[in-house]
């Protein structure tokens, strides 16, 4: 049977996630971690790999550890240190086929745990920009697994106002790019005769 959930109300959540870099001098509830890890768990993933492994951080030493490390050049992500919890997002690497689709894999199990959270009352930031061989290092991460970014989650001790975004009309084509109304757009060019033929039979579906 087919679900059917309020898309306004969900559409309300994601419009209401912020990136949180304040937190309160609060515990996180174990069940509410898990929580927002079964909200990763369930992510779509190539081939349904699955490739993640989530490494929840709450020792203050680890934490100190793994912030010292949170820095892109010369900046240096203070919130790290201060968020209660640190979710390390982690990846098989596999084979250099699954390898591409490593980020894009962890980067929806990370979304979805960001909305989970947002649901659950707590806030959460991607932190991307990080000296990962360092900080898999701390982590002690086994060879084949990356570590492609971090979460830092607890409860939120500010209420940011909504980022700006650009308008729809601007970022939407149809067809092909540059098209701005449906239907407007010319027909793609086909390859025909014997190879398009081949190129097509070369085109496996499963």
């Amino acid at each position: 049977m087919t679900q059917v959930f309020n898309a306004d109300q969900l559409l309300s959540l994601m419009k209401s996630r912020r990136s949180i870099r304040q937190y309160q001098d609060r515990e996180v509830p174990d069940n509410v971690i898990e929580q927002i890890l079964e909200a990763g768990r369930w992510a779509p993933s190539a081939s349904n790999r699955q490739p993640w492994h989530f490494i929840v951080i709450r020792q203050p030493e680890i934490r100190q550890a793994v912030s010292e490390h949170a820095a892109y050049f010369f900046i240096r992500w203070a919130h790290v240190e201060d968020a209660p919890v640190i979710i390390a997002l982690c990846g098989n690497a596999g084979t250099p086929i699954y390898r591409q689709f490593l980020h894009e894999d962890i980067g929806i199990a990370g979304t979805q745990m960001m909305l989970q959270a947002t649901a659950l009352g707590l806030g959460t930031c991607w932190i991307g920009g990080l000296d990962r061989e360092a900080i898999g290092d701390v982590l002690k991460l086994p060879d084949g697994v990356e570590l492609v970014g971090l979460l830092t989650l607890g409860y939120p001790d500010e209420s940011p106002d909504p980022p700006a975004r650009k308008p729809l009309a601007k970022i939407t084509h149809y067809e092909v790019f540059g098209n701005r109304k449906a239907g407007e757009a010319e027909a793609g060019r086909v390859i025909t005769g014997p190879l398009g033929v081949l190129l097509r039979k070369l085109r496996i579906k499963f």
